[in-house]
């Protein structure tokens, strides 16, 4: 009895003590993880960034965290927990990569049913258009059709109006030529009462053509205006569905563009190193002045001095 006591204190303390690496392990791993997502990050927006200051400070932020995943290595490595660590830095970093992925799909999808609804809303101003048009031509031609028909019945009226005076000269002309023979020795000139009823006759149908010619001229007239219009209408229901298809496309295409470009340009800058370079240099030994640095303009960073 005496004996298990202390193997079984022992066994318990050895597998607090395993416990406590594994879980010192798994901390460092995510927290590790988290510090290469965040550097990943940053390399990535400085690589859109023109050379300059800005880029030098992004760099000076990579370089701290790869300095602060270099300590978090030598701990693990220290403390004798590095594959735990690495293990539990893989899986976290799995399951960012998925979370991103995840993310990236949804982003594409909605992106995906934005577009759609534009094509749909273009499609509908599209139809409006095209009925609106439709129903202006069709109007166009209700009007064209009823001044068509009002002219066709003043010519008809303008025609019996003139029959009418013609009918009223024959009746005249045959009353007067019976009603028997001049005298002799009568003067025969100005055409006597029947010359004067055929110039009036004359000018009563003149003003009755007229009439009826102006009347169609008119009618002419409006039914040109109502096609004027209803193109009009059909030219702005067709401009107001092609802007809306522009803007629907702008939209779609806008939602397409806003998943990231990146530029790089090349510039010149004196050659500088990141306070986490200098300090790396220094515990090593290294000279900076015989690094050639491969940051922004000749930037000297962490990773030149490790050479890693």
């Amino acid at each position: 009895m005496t004996d298990q006591g202390p193997n079984l204190q022992q066994q318990m303390q050895q597998q607090a003590m395993q416990n406590a690496q594994d879980f010192y392990g798994q901390s460092l791993g995510k927290i590790k993880s988290q510090a290469q997502n965040y550097r990943e990050q940053l390399e990535q927006y400085a690589q859109q960034l023109p050379e300059g200051d800005e880029q030098a400070q992004i760099q000076e932020m990579v370089d701290s965290y790869s300095e602060l995943e270099s300590s978090m290595d030598q701990a693990a490595q220290d403390a004798g927990v590095e594959d735990a660590m690495n293990q539990a830095s893989q899986q976290t970093l799995e399951q960012m990569q998925e979370f991103a992925g995840q993310a990236a799909q949804q982003a594409q999808d909605a992106a995906g049913q934005a577009a759609g609804q534009a094509q749909d809303a273009a499609g509908q101003a599209t139809d409006q258009a095209g009925q609106v048009a439709g129903q202006a031509t069709d109007a166009a031609g209700q009007a064209t059709g009823q001044v068509q028909d009002t002219a066709g019945q003043v010519t008809d009226q303008a025609g019996q109006a003139a029959g009418q005076v013609q009918d009223t000269v024959g009746g005249l002309t045959g009353g007067l030529t019976g009603g028997g023979q001049q005298q002799e020795g009568e003067e025969q000139g100005g055409g006597g009462p029947l010359g004067g009823v055929t110039d009036q006759v004359g000018q009563v149908t003149q003003g009755v053509q007229d009439t009826a010619g102006q009347a169609t001229q008119q009618a002419q007239d409006v039914a040109g205006q109502a096609t004027d219009q209803a193109g009009q209408v059909a030219g702005q229901a067709q401009e107001a569905a092609g802007g809306a298809a522009q803007q629907a496309q702008d939209a779609a295409g806008q939602v397409t563009d806003q998943a990231g470009q990146v530029t790089e340009e090349d510039g010149a800058e004196e050659t500088r190193a990141t306070n986490a370079a200098r300090r790396k240099a220094e515990q090593l030994g290294i000279d900076l002045s015989t690094i050639e640095g491969t940051g922004s303009g000749g930037l000297i960073t962490i990773k030149d001095v490790t050479g890693s």
